[in-house]
Formats: structure tokens, C-alpha cells, sequence
């Protein structure tokens, strides 16, 4: 991975985990993995890319042996502050892995689930997410899970929001194969976007899709998330449409992310 994201721990703490949008899109992602819960064999899970640890802890209190990986060492202090704050660090711990060069035999056991949220793996280049998904059948145990939640090419909200600012470069920044470069805290993210049938054109070998629903079709992006601020019934009522209109795989490509399900053939 091209760079460590040490300076945006604590940022990308407070803008996403504690906005309202983000806490609202969270919940939608929680909902479906409680939903697969019971078909797991067990409780063996591997976070990818765990950023600010809010689902490392959630997983933790529902039971699972988490192994949360990042690159960034400061991502890490948050989550082990966390786990030890909620006395869960018996069942978090936490490694360093770079995505781009993912390494399936540090691992000395397999796992049940291995889960990447928001972005975790558009981080990574087409290559290294090609390489990635060959990978991970060999830490995952017969029928095991992968899910991902994805940054897709395109999304409504997002295009609009840039379109009414006149940002135009902005507004259609995700149709592209390339890498997209934003500046946050003074530094640069190198971001790739990915359709749902690239996921499943890249993962078909090992893998069978079992689902693919859009997360933030009718719930705004973040981005948005100071216009809502003062209009928290006109989120909750997006929220209920997210509810309906999230259940339909064919709008996981113009939402602000998609999850995806994968099982182990």
C-alpha cells in the first residue's frame, strides 16, 4: 500500500464513525453480517483494513475472535484503546498487513469470516485486489465468508453533490480505472473504485456471489452530512427508503458503496 494512513486515524475517527450518515450506513452493513451470523461455522474472523476499530469492537462483543489488521500503526492505538477501554482485548489483537503485498502464511489459523468496511479494499490497486482475492481461500476454512463493503465507480449522491458545487473533475472522479489521488490533512490518498461485476468477474474462480446490495442508494454520502445536520427527519425518512430500496442488487453500482458477499466454493 502506497501509504500509511497514520495522519487521518483520528479524523477519519470523528468525520465518518460519529456522523450521523456514517453511524446510519455502519448500521446497514452490521445488520446484514448479524444476519449471516448463524450460517458461519464459527467465530473465527479476520477484519482487513480495520481504520478506526468500530467493527472490530462490535464483533468482538458478539463473540468472535477477531484478528484486526491495518498498515497504519495509528489506526492500531485506536482500536487496542478501544478493546482495552470495553476490556475486550482478549479477543481483538491486532497486526500490521499491507494489503498490496498480502501475505496468506502469517496467519496460524484459518478463518470463518474475513470482513473488509468502507473502502478497505479500494485502497488497493486492480492487481493487488485480483491477487488478494486468489489469496484468500487459503486462510479461509470450507464455506467460509468473504465480505466486502465497496466503493463502486459511480454514485448518485456523490456526482450531484460535486455537479451543484460546479466541481465537475470532482463529480465524476469515479469513472475511471485509474487511481484517483484526494488530499486529506496535507497528504495524498490513492483511492481505486470498483464495479460489483469486476468483484465478481475477479473472485468467480474460487468464489460464488451470494449477495450484492448497494449501502447509501437513497441514504446520503457524508458529504452531505452538515446540510442533514439540521434536518434529522429528512435523513431518518432516506433511511426508511434505504431500508426498501437497499435490498436491490441492481443499485449497488450507483450507491456510495456496495456489499458484497462471498463464499468460499
Amino acid at each position: 500500500m502506497a501509504l500509511p494512513f497514520d495522519h487521518i486515524a483520528s479524523p477519519y475517527n470523528s468525520m465518518f464513525s460519529r456522523s450521523a450518515i456514517g453511524q446510519l450506513q455502519r448500521k446497514r452493513v452490521w445488520g446484514y453480517v448479524e444476519k449471516i451470523i448463524p450460517q458461519l461455522k464459527g467465530f473465527e474472523m479476520l477484519e482487513l483494513n480495520y481504520g478506526s476499530g468500530d467493527d472490530a469492537d462490535l464483533f468482538g462483543e458478539r463473540g468472535f475472535n477477531m484478528v484486526a489488521t491495518d498498515i497504519g500503526a495509528e489506526m492500531m492505538k485506536v482500536t487496542e484503546k478501544k478493546s482495552n477501554q470495553f476490556s475486550m482485548q482478549h479477543t481483538i489483537s491486532s497486526h500490521y498487513v499491507d494489503l498490496d503485498n498480502f501475505n496468506e502464511t502469517l496467519f496460524d489459523k484459518k478463518f470463518d469470516l474475513v470482513f473488509s468496511n468502507f473502502g478497505g479494499i479500494n485502497a488497493i490497486n486492480p492487481e493487488s485486489l485480483k491477487k488478494l482475492l486468489n489469496k484468500l481461500p487459503h486462510i479461509l476454512k470450507p464455506g467460509g465468508r468473504f465480505i466486502g463493503v465497496v466503493m463502486p465507480k459511480f454514485c448518485a449522491w456523490e456526482t450531484v453533490f460535486f455537479l451543484l458545487r460546479l466541481q465537475m473533475k470532482k463529480a465524476f472522479r469515479r469513472f475511471t480505472s485509474n487511481e484517483v489521488i484526494s488530499s486529506h490533512e496535507g497528504s495524498d490518498i490513492r483511492t481505486w473504485f470498483y464495479s460489483p461485476r469486476q468483484i465478481k468477474a475477479w473472485s468467480k474462480e474460487k468464489f460464488q456471489m451470494v449477495s450484492c446490495k448497494p449501502i447509501g442508494v437513497t441514504l446520503p454520502s457524508v458529504y452531505l452530512e452538515r446540510f442533514f445536520k439540521l434536518r434529522k427527519k429528512w435523513l431518518f425518512s432516506l433511511n426508511d427508503f434505504e431500508k426498501k430500496f437497499g435490498q436491490s442488487s441492481l443499485l449497488s453500482g450507483m450507491s456510495d458503496n456496495f456489499i458484497v458477499d462471498l463464499q468460499l466454493k
